[in-house]
């Protein structure tokens, strides 16, 4: 593809294929990324690891595992060892949220620190972490986006963003420790297209679909990037096979307004103030009737805008739909 940059073999698998390990591998993105990746004659054999088995057809050898990443480090180390796994991609993440804040912490950061002792006791030679834009703190100047080489700090009271700031900065850490292991770690922005469910889609279905209107923080209008399920799926793909490492913000060109978002889904704002719209959010999500915590407001309330310049000069991809785009993609799904 003449946007994408060329795929090259990890040093140390110059005479080897790929034999991948993927945590988390029953999502959606993960399905695309398997089935693509099994048809590549690089790739040898593929070990889907997640809570929730699903297989895919592949071409090339696979097996596919219920796993629960909280499982003892151990016991992921053996399985990568006896599969003989050179590569691991890790997807597993607490996606939706939950009322189990431990078991939460559980999934995403004693998993993850599981996953990265596991895959330096295996002997892997390439690692591919996907963190995300709101590892960073999220109260940014929107006018100078954010850069792979700033702190991570995440935003306390959205769990999602304090997790993946603290998982990013073990990946980062993993890293230093282990120079002989190829460490790339994704920032995506959140994803959209006709396929995916997230914390967007929850926020503007609730209470149901067609509510016209659509809760907001009072003076809040924060712009916002998104990135399409197809680049999404590239970027995954090529990490796998190239040998890049270090750090790189994934998001399509351009940047919306959550008015926007909401215009463009056929809502209609209904602004709340903040000293309202917390205590409240919190007060529903308690007894179990808004499918997110009060912390995930902060979404549509501070910018997260990242600066995505690395991806196209150093990378070499430009991705192929702008923010708007990829927007436009989920929101005509929808109808």
């Amino acid at each position: 593809m003449d946007n994408m940059f060329e795929p090259v073999r990890p040093p140390g698998l110059a005479s080897d294929k790929v034999r991948l390990a993927i945590t988390g591998s029953s999502g959606y993105l993960a399905h695309q990324l398997i089935a693509r990746l099994g048809a590549d004659p690089d790739v040898e054999f593929i070990l889907g690891l997640d809570i929730r088995r699903r297989e895919v057809p592949v071409a090339c050898a696979a097996e596919f595992l219920h796993y629960d990443i909280t499982r003892r480090w151990t016991e992921l180390r053996d399985l990568l060892s006896r599969h003989r796994i050179n590569t691991a991609l890790h997807l597993a993440w607490q996606f939706n949220p939950i009322h189990n804040r431990k078991r939460h912490r559980q999934v995403d950061v004693e998993g993850s620190t599981g996953f990265f002792q596991a895959a330096a006791a295996a002997g892997l030679k390439r690692v591919v972490y996907t963190s995300s834009t709101t590892a960073y703190t999220g109260k940014g100047n929107p006018e100078t986006p954010l850069r792979e080489e700033m702190e991570v700090e995440g935003t306390p009271r959205y769990l999602y963003s304090r997790h993946k700031a603290e998982v990013d900065r073990i990946a980062q850490d993993f890293g230093r420790r282990h120079p002989e292991i190829q460490v790339l770690i994704l920032r995506p922005c959140i994803v959209l297209g006709p396929h995916i469910k997230n914390v967007v889609s929850e926020m503007t279905d609730w209470p149901w679909r067609r509510f016209p209107w659509m809760v907001c923080v009072a003076g809040a209008d924060p712009p916002m990037q998104f990135l399409s399920e197809e680049d999404a799926c590239e970027i995954l793909y090529h990490s796998v096979k190239s040998d890049l490492r270090g750090t790189i913000n994934c998001a399509g060109d351009g940047v919306l307004r959550v008015s926007e978002l909401m215009h463009r889904l056929g809502k209609r704002p209904l602004p709340l103030p903040s000293s309202v719209v917390y205590p409240l959010a919190g007060l529903l999500w308690h007894l179990r009737l808004l499918p997110f915590p009060s912390g995930t407001l902060d979404m549509i309330r501070y910018p997260w805008v990242a600066d995505n310049s690395r991806l196209k000069s150093e990378v070499g991809y430009q991705p192929r739909l702008t923010s708007f785009e990829a927007l436009d993609s989920f929101a005509a799904a929808r109808r």
